[in-house]
């Protein structure tokens, strides 16, 4: 079994390593809580909204709503949706040919100009803690909206994504790095950045909130960790980095923090588990060395039938585990997903000891 080489310091005390490898056991768990929600027409999850009382699945080309123990559709794009969120009221869609708000009521789609382009290819939409909603597009960079009206905030042509956290920053993903603005200013971060602006590749993919505050950066080749929207990763010279998480090659969709469990991962290669690390330090962690530690290992977790593989998680208000996929949308509380770890745990310890 490899060992991993340790060359950062990583604030979450189980991840001071350069990749999170899988541990290889069969899968033999098969707990069913209850029936998934079944996606009309198979489509790629892009965005799990809840506003108020309803919950909306945003697909590649379509918008559900949660209705009566099934999803039904209220309304289909042509053009591929890549983005979505809940902002005043309505639904905003970013999709490649521009940028559409739709009424929660009526489903009517206004499609909205940005300043100063044409046709908006829209990859990042999103509102922040002051209640701005913010856009990204393709080729033309980042605008902050105020009412419905759009002022450009970043020039930088290549966006890939972008979100707010709870401290009212707004972080963006380029192609030439990542920004952060907090208050009035802008700082980048970079493959040639100084001091603590450096990170480990300047092509940033895609940037992952998950419910603890955190902020997970995934870039082409590495994935690193802003502990609490960016506070600890500011203050230290080197951000906790991971190389990646499964195998080589393996996409990051999404990840969650499960409270008595660990830490959650939808990937390509399926739900990956990390467990809680104990409550005790490893034994000579410490920064900057080339030290080798041992390994913490990822627990494989089954998709039920009829969700396929989610590539899309959320907790919600009452840390209920929301997962969808292109087949389905499981929705597991707290008990239900601390029973099958369980069950999963004991399958894999029971097949170590053959």
């Amino acid at each position: 079994m490899a060992l991993l080489r340790k060359n950062l310091a990583f604030p979450f005390r189980w991840a001071a390593v350069l990749g999170l490898l899988l541990l290889s056991l069969p899968v033999a768990l098969q707990a069913r809580p209850r029936l998934p929600y079944a996606v009309p027409g198979h489509e790629q999850p892009i965005a799990l909204l809840h506003a108020g009382k309803a919950t909306f699945l945003i697909t590649q080309h379509s918008v559900l709503r949660l209705e009566g123990g099934r999803l039904v559709s209220h309304f289909r794009s042509e053009a591929a949706i890549q983005c979505a969120t809940a902002y005043d009221t309505a639904l905003w869609l970013g999709t490649r040919q521009g940028l559409l708000r739709l009424s929660e009521r009526t489903f009517r789609p206004q499609p909205l100009a940005l300043p100063g382009v044409a046709v908006a290819n829209v990859t990042a939409l999103f509102g922040d803690a002051r209640g701005q909603l913010w856009v990204g597009a393709n080729g033309a960079g980042v605008f902050r909206g105020a009412g419905r009206t759009f002022e450009q905030e970043l020039h930088t042509p290549a966006i890939n994504g972008g979100v707010a956290m709870a401290d009212s920053s707004v972080w963006i993903a380029t192609s030439i790095g990542l920004s952060r603005k907090q208050g009035p200013e802008w700082t980048r971060y970079n493959e040639e950045g100084v001091a603590n602006h450096e990170i480990p590749d300047n092509i940033v993919e895609k940037l992952l909130p998950d419910n603890d505050g955190n902020l997970w950066v995934v870039m082409s080749d590495a994935i690193c960790v802003f502990e609490k929207g960016g506070q600890r990763g500011a203050a230290e010279a080197e951000l906790p980095t991971v190389k990646f998480i499964g195998r080589p090659g393996n996409e990051v969709f999404g990840v969650a923090h499960m409270a008595g469990a660990g830490r959650l991962f939808a990937t390509a290669q399926g739900l990956l588990l990390l467990p809680d690390a104990p409550a005790t330090p490893l034994p000579g962690f410490t920064a900057a060395t080339d030290k080798i530690e041992q390994q913490r290992l990822l627990l494989p977790l089954p998709a039920w039938p009829g969700t396929g593989n989610p590539t899309l998680l959320a907790v919600d208000k009452q840390q209920r585990l929301w997962l969808a996929g292109p087949e389905g949308v499981m929705v597991l509380t707290a008990k239900e997903f601390a029973r099958l770890v369980r069950v999963r745990t004991s399958t894999s310890a029971g097949v170590a000891r053959q």
